[in-house]
């Protein structure tokens, strides 16, 4: 019987490689052979946290090429064996009102179809359990809900695994943020997703782009310009609101948007730097603000959005935009690691190892 390797969460911050034999294929899945899986923050925080429901596979930001496809799959996909896929990590029920609509991580029973087999008691994975399958494999299997964008031949693996990020980047600056010609937006953080809303509001048209960041960002904030922010702030030196009048001309922002810290030091400036009717966009919040200012949100009239994942449509104008070569993106793809570095890989993204990792990828076959 064919085998595959797959790096298993064990525990906090461990993972092993371990073989598995290939899963079965029902009629109405598939099976991906994965070319890389890309690394984001959210793998950070799950690398560090404790094991609920068994061991497990992360990674879910998933390039690959369709190994095999069960005959409904075929149908009902419209694909092919051999088709280059970016796959999307959603396992919604596929016909509620969330995922008709392209939001399938509003899907009220995404997280139970997720770990419908999962055993909370269970600390071994003798077996490949689908349920417990990411993109840090060799192979992943495919449910019968899955999105799939196709990835032209041209894009590198690299630069395709930046689909879901910069799908984010779409949503929260463009669908959300309503980012356009006539619109300046501030974007508070110049991590991948940051740097992705940057890419996202100039392919839109933004007027003007302004990305804050810290001293330790330094690297980053040059790699924003040169993806098409007009300009930067370090906001351990600067004074934030000083700078965004400066290059507003004393009207302030359009659009804010916080893919920093979600906390006081990061909203409440950015709810100061917006014009009246202005719109804020937090994508991370670390718990609630107590003197959160409604009485300013009010008389400014401003709309505030939180916003989580990206809808189908986002993904695809990501991948438009990555496959349009129009911006230098290997800027932002830094670092490429093998299946059996997982744990490294990890650790680069969250800056304990590698200051200047941005986008990090595994390859499955390395």
């Amino acid at each position: 019987m064919e085998k595959m390797l797959a790096a298993v969460k064990v525990g906090p911050k461990q993972t092993e490689l371990r073989e598995f034999s290939l899963p079965q294929i029902p009629d109405d899945a598939g099976l991906l052979k994965v070319d890389v899986s890309g690394v984001c923050g959210t793998d950070v925080s799950t690398y560090s946290a404790p094991l609920h429901g068994g061991l497990f596979i992360m990674g879910h930001e998933i390039v690959g090429r369709i190994a095999k496809l069960g005959r409904a799959a075929t149908l009902n996909w419209g694909l092919k064996e051999g088709d280059r896929v970016a796959v999307e990590g959603y396992r919604g029920c596929g016909h509620c009102e969330s995922c008709i609509s392209g939001y399938m991580g509003h899907c009220p029973s995404e997280r139970a179809l997720a770990d419908r087999s999962a055993d909370p008691r269970s600390e071994t994975l003798p077996d490949f359990q689908p349920s417990r399958g990411g993109g840090f494999s060799q192979y992943l299997y495919l449910w019968p809900t899955t999105r799939f964008h196709k990835v032209p031949d041209h894009v590198p693996d690299k630069l395709a695994a930046l689909a879901i990020p910069f799908g984010n980047g779409w949503q929260w600056a463009y669908s959300e943020g309503n980012v356009g010609p006539g619109k300046t937006v501030l974007i508070a953080g110049p991590g991948q997703q940051g740097l992705a809303c940057a890419v996202a509001s100039r392919q839109a048209g933004a007027d003007q782009i302004i990305v804050t960041g810290l001293s330790c960002d330094a690297k980053r904030l040059e790699v924003a310009k040169r993806l098409g922010a007009d300009h930067t702030i370090n906001v351990e030196t600067e004074n934030l609101r000083e700078r965004v009048l400066e290059f507003t001309h004393g009207r302030g922002v359009d659009v804010a948007i916080d893919v920093a810290a979600g906390s006081a030091d990061t909203i409440l400036p950015l709810i100061d730097s917006l014009k009246p009717r202005g719109i804020l966009v937090v994508v991370a919040v670390q718990g609630n603000l107590p003197n959160f200012p409604l009485l300013t949100v009010s008389r400014k009239s401003l709309t505030v959005k939180g916003v989580v994942g990206h809808s189908y449509r986002a993904v695809e104008l990501a991948l438009q935009t990555i496959a349009s070569g129009k911006y230098p993106l290997e800027e932002v793809a830094t670092h490429q690691f093998g299946l059996k570095d997982v744990d490294a890989a990890i650790r680069a993204i969250a800056r304990e190892t590698t200051p200047d990792a941005i986008h990090a990828t595994v390859a499955a076959w390395k």
